[in-house]
């Protein structure tokens, strides 16, 4: 969440000092934004007091973290936060992509983008509290693992040894992103070869291949291909969807992700609250908060595949940036829960569609 910091720091070490006393009015990402420094900058002013660089094929990492035990993981986006406890388990990492697919941890990660990693003990109102943090070139939180109660310290004391850098440096050197290849001018994509190949869909992941032959980005794609299979929602679907499935009892899946890591809920969720911008999931494995305020537009989409349609709901943030993803709990080689399809096909629908999508 986002909190306005109440004082001004003079050093990323001052400020830091006081947030891992647990003193700070505010949120670790909202100090340093009001500093003008990242917060992987702010993390790394700790370091050689209660913070620890760590070192690592990040794959290899990742692979050993299901010594930890129990576990609270958050990724988060500028819009939204995905809090879930559970255990790394059915672990691979290979390359530039890690995968964990236990049910409570289910996480993808780009790990291209992971530059820093850090052991972090900070105190609370019931004591230390450790964790493993990693940041992105940028110096943005890409994933945070936190111990629990029924965590096992041991292995996290073992892991953050083994990891542990030569060098306990606090500066970061830290790059900036290329921004993104603009996608091609609406006029100049092959609308009937899009519309073609969108049909000929058999799996949900050969989206991204789709998009990428013509050159299209993810909400191009949905503003241009048509109300077969993309139509824009009213502001409010997400709040709809949310309770709704609570009082279906619909499982569902949540999606949250940023440049190195996607976060996934899978089950049924018991409690939505609003609380001011905030609309929030507060089930006691599966935190949700997301900005209602920061949706601009939110879409239904249909992917056809050799299992049925998949029904899709997708919020966009004013820069046309995906930010979130929801759809219905289904096993593999299993058409989708017709509960779930028809929840999202009887939402209203935004007053207006762009003229290519007539």
């Amino acid at each position: 969440m986002h909190t306005a910091p109440s004082i001004e720091y003079k050093t990323p070490l001052e400020a830091w000092t006081d947030l891992s006393a647990g003193t700070a009015k505010g949120y670790a990402r909202d100090i340093a934004r009001a500093m003008n420094i990242t917060e992987g900058q702010l993390v790394a002013a700790g370091v050689g007091d209660n913070v620890i660089r760590l070192e690592a094929e990040w794959g290899q990492l990742i692979q050993e973290l299901g010594s930890l035990g129990d576990v609270k993981i958050i990724t988060r986006n500028e819009h939204a936060v995905h809090e879930k406890v559970g255990l790394f388990d059915k672990i691979s990492a290979k390359g530039p992509m890690g995968i964990v697919l236990n049910r409570e941890i289910d996480l993808r990660l780009f790990l291209t983008k992971w530059a820093f990693g850090f052991a972090v003990t900070t105190e609370t109102s019931s004591g230390k509290r450790k964790s493993l943090q990693f940041f992105d070139h940028e110096g943005t939180a890409i994933h945070k693992i936190f111990l629990t109660a029924n965590s096992h310290e041991d292995a996290y004391q073992t892991l953050v040894d083994r990891y542990k850098a030569v060098e306990q440096s606090s500066e970061l050197q830290l790059e900036s992103y290329d921004p993104a290849n603009a996608p091609a001018t609406d006029n100049t994509i092959d609308l009937e070869s899009l519309k073609n190949g969108w049909a000929a869909l058999k799996d949900v992941h050969q989206f991204h291949g789709l998009l990428r032959k013509h050159n299209c980005d993810r909400h191009q794609s949905f503003r241009l291909i048509g109300k077969e299979f993309a139509e824009k929602l009213t502001p409010t679907a997400l709040k709809s969807v949310l309770e709704q499935s609570v009082t279906d009892n619909i499982s569902i899946m949540v999606f949250v992700g940023n440049k190195g890591c996607i976060q996934i809920h899978t089950g049924h969720i018991e409690k939505v609250k609003e609380m001011g911008p905030w609309i929030n999931i507060l089930d006691s494995g599966f935190n949700l908060h997301l900005r209602q305020d920061h949706i601009a537009e939110i879409w239904l989409v249909r992917k056809p595949t050799k299992d049925g349609v998949i029904t899709t709901l997708e919020v966009f943030n004013d820069k046309q940036e995906s930010f979130a993803l929801l759809c219905g709990e289904r096993e593999m080689g299993q058409p989708e829960n017709i509960h779930w399809q028809n929840m999202l096909e009887n939402l209203e629908r935004h007053a207006t569609v762009s003229a290519a999508a007539e």
